[in-house]
């Protein structure tokens, strides 16, 4: 043997023993073993076992025996092992470097989270199959199965928040290597699209990726308010004027829906019917240059990373995200609120971090040897964007004024205290420090968050008064309360049970037992503020419109204050069905739920446009041609890809960004990021009106659609090399 090759068996053989000695084989077992108690513990099936299977194994089995049984015969078994061992080999090494590679797993910013995620997960499966905890607190047998799974849940999740604070940590610590020495042609074309033409470039590149679901979509996505706007617009009958106490019973506008987006939407239609005597043409209009401005507001929120010196492979990855994820495509071409809610939305988040990221000294030593200069964060043009982007998060989403007041508070504050710093810093230093900023721009920004303010007042309170606009219902506001209620008379009162009633041969219905826990005068208090026939009924755990539909808009405030005693009498009464109203109104955003579908398809719109209603007064209709179909085919098709492929099928889960964004918050906590962990204040903000909205996050993923979006934003502004943050 050669000489060579002899020194090149010996390094291996002492590589092996330094890689023993870092890792020993028991450690390496170790980790296997909790790797395979995590699977196998989250795989555990949560529904009861039925008693013949167990009966067929030990005909005399009772009490802890029989419960060990179920326990054991809730384990997934030989049906799922060989995927089962396969995941856990797959995760013995993420497992054996978090638990014995470092000493500071333990954290509180890891087991907290984990913790919360385990619960979530473990409850989140029984709201998701019964719509109750039955299935956790169930019997003995089912909170033994809860428990291991829990268990198995958590230790999954401290090694995924473990790696991905380390992930994060190397992110912003470093610049991932992308260069042109190492990635040639790629490199090449990345740069072109992302650096040399930084707006333009991903303008173009999601025009042309989302041109076919603009096709296929022609000339819009319907949705279910979709032709009551238009129809209010027109001052035709519609779902909301019918129910709303109108100031003017003539005029039917009204706020249910934001009046700015009705006038916009149905002035498109207006128009398509007098350029073209069309409706059809009306919404091409509008869906086209609704198309365009949400492509042009991500392009624009990539452009401004470059400015905050996000490294060009992350701003690849997030315009690929934008031209690939097909929800923004889809929702691009949608007829809804929420749509340009969510581009306003963007475009003021964006703003707010440029005004959070001014006056901090640029430290990428690369640039300054490179003799790049810094790039002017917030130029004259910035001021009408932020305008744009306040005033439209004001009026295209109803409450939508706190958005802008949450951004332009936490902007202007941090102005303030630059500001500060830098006066400071003059008299420390007798010259100012470079990137100091001016000492009255957050004047400016008290200034656009003034004209929010004074518009919408004069909107509310003026404008709409004046034309007999009538203001959005109340009831808006109190869906948890009422499905509360609803849940509580369904599970206790007779009639309005869940259960159908038993009809006898000559017609007459035997009343479902009632337990006699709603009184004659709580069903009068209640019947005053919602329809007490069939509130039972009426029930649905993941949407209230059922119930809150029902709303007696002619109800006093003494009847809404009588209504909210008995609410709290019901509450003390039986505290475990509001907690699980409550709970089926949350768990969506933080479990990923069965029920997640996608309801914005051609196929459903087609449906909705030939309802009555709209073909009573509209001939809106999808375009028919070949290359629409075959668009239509093509979308469709990718659509159900991305929706059952496995860990892909996860970016159509509303969990899966509300998760992110807790991973974010925590990292951002852990590293005493005070700026980045405020651009997140707005993002929580929506999630928060999320969460007391009227859907689970399962039903529909339009309400979180705002975060969405901007999400990865956000992502590439705090946590991943900005050089204007990080100080």
């Amino acid at each position: 043997m050669k000489d060579s090759d002899l020194s090149t068996t010996a390094a291996r053989d002492a590589a092996r023993i330094v890689w023993f000695k870092r890792y020993p084989a028991k450690q390496t077992l170790a980790a296997f073993l909790l790797a395979l108690l995590a699977t196998t513990a989250f795989s555990i099936d949560p529904a009861p076992v039925s008693s013949n299977a167990v009966l067929a194994i030990d005909p005399k089995a009772s009490g802890m025996l029989y419960v060990c049984y179920e326990v054991l015969l809730s384990f997934a078994g030989h049906t799922d092992a060989v995927m089962l061992l396969a995941l856990a080999c797959l995760l013995t090494l993420p497992f054996r470097y978090v638990f014995f590679g470092r000493g500071d797993t333990w954290r509180p910013s890891i087991i907290l989270p984990s913790l919360f995620f385990a619960i979530c997960m473990v409850f989140g499966r029984s709201y998701d199959l019964a719509d109750s905890a039955e299935i956790v607190l169930g019997d003995k047998a089912r909170i033994i199965c809860a428990w291991i799974g829990g268990a198995g849940w958590m230790l999954l999740a401290i090694v995924a928040f473990y790696l991905a604070f380390e992930c994060l940590d190397w992110l912003s610590s470093r610049r991932i290597p992308f260069s042109e020495a190492h990635f040639g042609r790629i490199w090449r074309v990345a740069h072109a699209v992302l650096s040399v033409h930084p707006f333009a470039g991903p303008f173009l590149v999601l025009m042309i990726a989302w041109a076919p679901t603009l096709i296929a979509s022609l000339p819009g996505l319907f949705m279910g308010d979709t032709g009551a706007q238009i129809r209010q617009w027109f001052n035709y009958p519609n779902g909301t004027s019918d129910y709303l106490r109108l100031l003017n019973p003539n005029v039917l506008l009204n706020g249910h829906h934001p009046v700015v987006h009705t006038a916009i939407i149905g002035s498109c239609v207006q128009l398509g019917l007098s350029l073209f005597n069309s409706a059809n043409a009306g919404l091409i209009i509008y869906t086209c240059a609704q198309f365009v401005i949400t492509a042009a507001c991500m392009a624009y929120s990539i452009s401004s990373l470059r400015k905050l010196g996000v490294s060009l492979p992350v701003r690849g990855a997030i315009l690929l995200f934008f031209a690939f994820m097909p929800m923004f495509s889809n929702y691009a071409a949608l007829l809804t609120k929420d749509v340009l809610f969510a581009d306003a939305f963007l475009v003021l988040l964006v703003q707010t971090v440029k005004f959070v990221a001014c006056g901090l000294p640029r430290r990428d030593a690369n640039a300054e040897r490179a003799g790049e200069q810094r790039p002017v964060l917030f130029a004259r043009h910035d001021w009408l964007l932020l305008a744009l982007g306040a005033m439209g998060s004001t009026f295209l989403r109803n409450g939508g004024l706190v958005f802008p007041l949450a951004a332009c508070v936490i902007a202007a504050a941090f102005c303030a205290w630059d500001a500060h710093v830098a006066r400071r810093a003059v008299k420390q230093a007798g010259a100012a420090p470079s990137g100091a900023i001016s000492r009255f721009r957050w004047v400016g920004v008290l200034a656009v968050l003034g004209l929010c303010l004074a518009s919408n007042m004069y909107f509310t309170k003026v404008f709409m008064p004046a034309h007999d606009i009538t203001p959005g219902s109340k009831r808006e506001i109190l869906s948890i309360p009422f499905q509360q209620t609803a849940r509580f008379v369904q599970k206790h009162d007779g009639l309005n049970s869940g259960v159908n009633p038993t009809v006898k041969e000559d017609g007459t219905i035997v009343e479902a037992p009632c337990d006699g826990l709603v009184t004659d005068d709580e069903r009068a208090v209640i019947d005053r503020v919602l329809k007490y026939d069939n509130l039972g009924r009426r029930y649905n755990p993941d949407k209230s419109d059922a119930v809150k539909n029902c709303f007696n808009e002619y109800a006093s405030q003494e009847d809404i204050k009588a209504y909210f005693e008995v609410w709290a009498q019901m509450l003390k009464k039986d505290p475990e069905c509001y907690i699980s109203a409550l709970i089926n109104n949350y768990y969506g955003y933080f479990y990923p739920s069965a029920r997640d579908a996608w309801v914005y398809s051609t196929a459903r719109s087609a449906e909705i446009m030939a309802k009555p209603d709209n073909l009573k007064y509209f001939d809106f209709h999808p375009v028919d041609s070949k290359v629409v179909r075959w668009c239509d085919h093509l979308i469709n098709l990718y659509r159900v890809a991305v929706q059952r492929i496995p860990f892909i099928s996860l970016t159509m889960s509303s969990a899966t960004y509300v998760w992110i964004m807790i991973a974010v918050v925590v990292y951002l906590l852990r590293r005493h990021s005070w700026r980045g962990l405020a651009i997140w204040v707005p993002l929580l903000g929506v999630l928060a009106v999320c969460l007391i909205g009227p859907c689970n996050g399962s039903t529909y993923m339009r309400y979180l659609y705002p975060v969405i979006a901007c999400m990865p934003f956000a992502i590439g502004a705090t946590v991943t090399r900005s050089d204007f943050l990080w100080s």
